[in-house]
């Protein structure tokens, strides 16, 4: 999954409370080596998910997300301004 698919998920839903959900999160996203330490005789290798510092990221991400996004409206809204300040 992309940065931007990551992020457009984080501005619709919130960042998960429970582990599972945010361990599915991850996963999805890719990003589940980055917060699993790899345990070598474990089974599927992975231990438990470093649930608080995946939480902060998820955060940082998800307002870089609004930041985006306010960016976004705010050009659109300025070039709809110039376009109906030429029309007039």
């Amino acid at each position: 999954m992309r940065t931007l698919q990551l992020k457009l998920i984080l501005l619709v839903r919130s960042i998960p409370t429970n582990d599972i959900e945010l361990r599915e999160l991850l996963k999805k996203a890719g990003l589940i080596e980055r917060f699993t330490p790899y345990l070598g005789g474990a089974p599927g290798g992975r231990g438990p998910v470093r649930s608080e510092e995946a939480r902060e990221w998820l955060e940082k991400r998800r307002n870089e997300a609004i930041a985006e996004l306010t960016l976004a409206v705010a050009t659109i809204a300025m070039l709809a301004a110039m376009v109906a300040a030429v029309r007039c």
